[in-house]
């Protein structure tokens, strides 16, 4: 009788380190939740939404203009982040509150359009190539965000951290991020 006892402990404590070994590992490698900490990616993201976030994404397909992730500088403790504008050997600028990519005009549905519109003389970013191997992030909320225009610089594909598939809370924002 006392052996099944034991049995039944034994094995009890084995699927328990079982099941916190695989959501280690699922933490570290493949999903992992972040927390938006200011108004960068407003009106997308806003300050203290939880992100659910795919570190694995990257690794099984390429990083696409127009998506939302997550970075971490070498020599910065922050994260941060941001979207995708401007992809390798890309030409990015922004005149009149527009976005241009190798010459052509990107539709920005993302962006808060009445806001575009009362600030478009200061939005202007004069036109540039995006390096080998980097990457040119924006914030949505242009006019309150660190990024490649004022201080983040090109990014490495090895600084963003993973994709960010959506909101988890709060719940009354609860959604999947395009």
């Amino acid at each position: 009788m006392k052996t099944r006892k034991k049995d039944t402990a034994w094995q009890s404590i084995k699927i328990l380190v079982y099941s916190f070994t695989i959501a280690f590992i699922l933490k570290l490698y493949i999903f992992s939740p972040f927390i938006v900490e200011g108004a960068s990616m407003q009106p997308t993201l806003h300050n203290h939404d939880y992100l659910f976030v795919n570190k694995a994404s990257f690794h099984i397909s390429s990083i696409e203009r127009g998506e939302v992730v997550i970075i971490k500088k070498q020599d910065d403790p922050k994260y941060y982040v941001k979207r995708i504008i401007g992809r390798p050997n890309d030409i990015v600028s922004i005149m009149n509150g527009l976005l241009y990519v190798n010459g052509k005009s990107i539709n920005e549905h993302y962006l808060n359009g009445k806001l575009r519109n009362v600030y478009k003389d200061y939005l202007q970013f004069n036109k540039v190539k995006v390096p080998d191997h980097s990457y040119l992030v924006m914030g949505d909320n242009r006019l309150n965000s660190k990024d490649s225009r004022n201080g983040l610089g090109y990014i490495k594909q090895s600084e963003i951290v993973g994709k960010v598939e959506g909101v988890f809370y709060p719940f009354d924002r609860l959604r999947i991020i395009h």
